[in-house]
C-alpha cells in the first residue's frame, strides 16, 4: 500500500489548470481516502457545469501524482459547493487567475 502521508502531501500541491493556487487550497479537493486497492477522493466543483475538458483535466492532474506514489485512482465522486464555499472560491479565483 502507497503512503497516506505522501499521497495526501502530493495532491496538496496540485494547481487548478486557469488558478494560479492548488485544489486543496480552493476547497475542491476532500475526503482523500487511501485504500489497499487505490485512492478515492472527492472533488467539489462550484457548479455542475464546469467545462469537461477543465474537470478531466482536474482529475488527471490527481491521478498522475497518486500513481507517482505507487498507487491508483480508485474513485472520484463529484459535489457542487456550498454558497459560503462557492463564494470563497471565487474571491480565490478572481485573485489568483491566470488569464
Amino acid at each position: 500500500m502507497a503512503d497516506k502521508e505522501k499521497i495526501e502531501v502530493a495532491i496538496q500541491k496540485v494547481e487548478h489548470p486557469e488558478i494560479a493556487m492548488p485544489l486543496v487550497d480552493l476547497g475542491m479537493v476532500r475526503d482523500v481516502k487511501v485504500e489497499d486497492d487505490g485512492v478515492i477522493f472527492t472533488l467539489v466543483v462550484p457548479f455542475m457545469g464546469i467545462p469537461e475538458a477543465v474537470r478531466d483535466m482536474m482529475i488527471g492532474s490527481v491521478r498522475s501524482v497518486i500513481e507517482a506514489e505507487g498507487s491508483t485512482l480508485k474513485d472520484v465522486v463529484i459535489e457542487v459547493m456550498t454558497d459560503e464555499e462557492r463564494q470563497s472560491f471565487f474571491q480565490k479565483e478572481q485573485s489568483n487567475w491566470r488569464g
